[in-house]
């Protein structure tokens, strides 16, 4: 049980992503064609911090080679 808890919800929502990340939702969906993944339930879509995280690190590194 403490792994659960030790472990943090970081979905958020595509329409919350000016608030949350401050990344618009049109520039999600652009990295999502380079990769991100996305997550949809219904009509919702859904994106990982982390993993926006680890894509934007990832793109910088390439660009600056």
């Amino acid at each position: 049980m403490s792994e659960i808890q030790s472990t943090s919800f970081d979905l958020v929502r595509l329409t919350r992503a000016k608030r949350a990340v401050d990344v618009c939702p049109n520039t999600i969906r652009a990295y999502a064609k380079e990769g991100l993944n996305l997550y949809r339930k219904g009509r919702a879509v859904f994106f990982s911090r982390s993993e926006l995280d680890t894509h934007i690190r990832r793109t910088a590194t390439k660009q600056a080679a």
